[in-house]
């Protein structure tokens, strides 16, 4: 490498001034393919080196595989149950309950959310409610539903998006409230209407704190569907996993689990995924402020 030296002499100082070349930066999409690749791999050793120690332990007999089997006897009894179609069937049930439940709980919540921001009276009539029934859990709930709606596939969905519902509806209330005041005299200041503010101030600010609201309510709606499979479902991954304990399957129980896990990491992917395109503006924004 060769060194530029630059023979002007400081009037001050009387010293001689080196300047080296900058070190050449690797492109932005450079880095974002291996930090991708090294989160990838890095996410992997934990999952990968616990599979490893299961069947070690399970193999050496460490463990009793009559009640924790091992990982070779899980995956042999999800390819069988695959075949013949018992897993998948299950599957899909649970994933139209999470995909209608969260659909319909994340746009109610964004719309009372925005509502209630923007209408005070809207805002001090439903808020106390909302917030009391927050605070109760979902599962005291469930035998209101059944009441309320029957044995069918309402209350589960009623259950489901009610979950999602509380995240993002308070998480889009909060976010629209916390915008500064000095924003709203600005907007007025330039002769802006209420819709004007509401479509070019409000909704680009609060969008990133309801994609963060809504990857958290992917999780929770998981979790949801899952319970009330468990308890009031006679079809379902939920079902499924807790009718193989009942019958002491456990190879199908670990079946069950590892899946319902692999949906869910699948699931709350495919919202952070969906979500960051929405808001690339703001991720690339966070990412430089990191």
């Amino acid at each position: 490498m060769t060194v530029q030296m630059d023979r002007s002499v400081s009037l001050d100082e009387g010293n001689w001034v080196e300047r080296r070349p900058e070190p050449r930066r690797r492109s932005t999409a450079y880095q974002a393919r291996r930090d991708g690749a090294l989160r990838l791999v890095l996410g992997l050793v934990l999952p990968v080196g616990m599979l490893v120690a299961w069947e070690i332990s399970a193999r050496s007999g460490w463990i009793d595989a009559r009640f924790f089997s091992q990982p070779s006897a899980v995956a042999a009894k999800a390819q069988e149950d695959l075949r013949s179609g018992m897993l998948w069937s299950e599957l899909k049930i649970t994933i139209f309950r999470l995909l209608t439940g969260y659909v319909i709980g994340s746009l109610a919540g964004i719309l009372v959310g925005l509502l209630m921001s923007q209408v005070k009276i809207l805002r001090w009539m439903l808020e106390p409610m909302i917030r009391a029934l927050y605070v109760i859990p979902k599962l005291a709930l469930l035998p209101l539903f059944l009441l309320l709606f029957g044995l069918g596939e309402m209350p589960k969905l009623v259950f489901i998006s009610l979950g999602t519902f509380y995240i993002v509806a308070f998480t889009t209330l909060s976010a629209a409230m916390m915008i500064p005041t000095a924003f709203h005299e600005v907007a007025r200041s330039y002769g802006l209407s209420s819709g004007q503010r509401f479509r070019w101030m409000i909704v680009p600010a609060i969008t990133p704190q309801i994609v963060a609201s809504l990857k958290l309510a992917s999780g929770i709606s998981m979790l949801l569907v899952i319970a009330v499979e468990f308890v009031n479902a006679h079809e379902g991954l939920g079902y499924y996993t807790w009718h193989a304990w009942q019958i002491f399957v456990p190879d199908r129980m670990y079946v069950g689990v590892v899946t319902v896990s692999i949906l869910g990491v699948l699931f709350g992917g495919l919202v952070g995924l969906l979500g960051s395109r929405l808001v690339r503006w703001a991720d690339s924004e966070y990412a430089q402020s990191r």
